[in-house]
């Protein structure tokens, strides 16, 4: 499961909400690609699998990039331009489910790659981590890891100046993969005394 805000920034201003940051991609739709960072460099991610998902589907071998495969390709890609000194500045993470195992790993501008059982990037890597590190299981039910990545976002939308309430929750597993639509958080905003009001002495606010 990966989970994403859906706030756009344009520096510091938080410019653009409703932003879906996360796609299934490839031909068997049974990969998720999540990105953080500038969103036209994940548009361009998104255009080049698009016309690799073509190149296969035309071959028409019955082959089609796994999860694993993808990521390495497109950390290739990140490395390359990199090396060029015109980095894609996204941070990626891909998650996907083929042949009875799921997949999750995650890139960066750098072209550094590596997987793990759970991961975060951005402000999260240092934020979400500690939460992920204390309440994953490898049992975990569907709905326990719901709830933590839910957990996670919140308090990233509590202490990011940058996030949103808003988020994606996406799904890779034998069925295939889905993502959500934007949802909101409960958050303590919500609270009857932000939501009403309060009164002091005479005055009210």
């Amino acid at each position: 499961m990966v989970a994403a805000d859906t706030l756009a920034s344009y520096g510091s201003l938080a410019r653009y909400d409703g932003v879906v940051r996360m796609a299934q991609v490839g031909i068997s739709d049974d990969t998720i690609l999540a990105a953080g960072g500038d969103y036209s460099d994940y548009q361009y991610m998104l255009k080049i699998i698009e016309a690799k998902s073509t190149e296969e589907f035309a071959i028409d071998d019955g082959s089609t990039m796994p999860p694993s495969a993808l990521h390495n390709w497109l950390t290739r890609i990140m490395y390359q331009r990199r090396s060029k000194m015109d980095p894609l500045w996204n941070s990626i993470i891909v998650a996907g489910f083929r042949d009875g195992k799921g997949y999750l790993g995650s890139s960066n501008m750098y072209g550094t790659m590596f997987e793990d059982t759970f991961m975060a990037s951005g402000l999260g890597a240092h934020l979400a981590l500690p939460l992920l590190r204390k309440g994953w299981r490898e049992d975990m039910s569907e709905a326990d890891a719901r709830a933590l990545l839910e957990e996670c976002m919140r308090v990233l939308f509590y202490r990011d100046t940058r996030a949103s309430a808003f988020i994606t929750i996406g799904k890779a597993d034998a069925s295939g993969s889905s993502i959500t639509e934007p949802f909101k958080l409960d958050t303590y905003w919500e609270h009857s005394a932000f939501v009403r009001g309060n009164t002091i002495g005479d005055g009210s606010w």
